[in-house]
């Protein structure tokens, strides 16, 4: 399924600059992909806290933890080749925020605490309610 496609029809979509504030936080949810939930990353429910709670607490080495993992020794090293930047997709400047771009990196960088001050691209659009991509952060 196109994660784009349905954003472009969307003829309210804005988009902005920004930079993550502590309070954003708890307000942001993993893309609505179910396999994330499969993995157990997303359990109880989407929120980014609860998959970073879940990497930190897991010891299995393959699949999404694996590759978060490879991400988080990279952000770890100070090295730049993995670009921070997330794009995240909400009806309002007020949130729920879904990452569509960017989600194992966001828990690699949660999990070493950078996601504060962490520059992100957001689209706002009062049709995200209904953007199959964000579906878990209605819930």
């Amino acid at each position: 399924m196109d994660i784009v496609f349905p954003l472009v029809a969307y003829a309210d979509l804005q988009w902005n600059q920004t930079r993550l504030e502590k309070a954003d936080l708890n307000k942001i949810y993993i893309i609505s992909s179910d396999d994330w939930k499969g993995d157990g990353l997303c359990i109880p429910d989407f929120k980014l806290v609860s998959a970073i709670n879940n990497y930190q607490k897991s010891t299995k080495l393959k699949g999404k933890f694996a590759d978060i993992k490879a991400k988080e020794d990279i952000f770890a090293s100070g090295s730049s080749v993995l670009d921070t930047r997330l794009i995240l997709v909400a009806m309002d400047k007020d949130g729920p925020l879904t990452i569509i771009e960017g989600n194992k990196r966001s828990v690699a960088l949660g999990n070493l605490g950078k996601l504060v001050d962490l520059e992100v691209y957001v689209g706002t659009s009062s049709a995200i309610k209904n953007y199959v991509w964000s579906r878990h952060a209605y819930e």
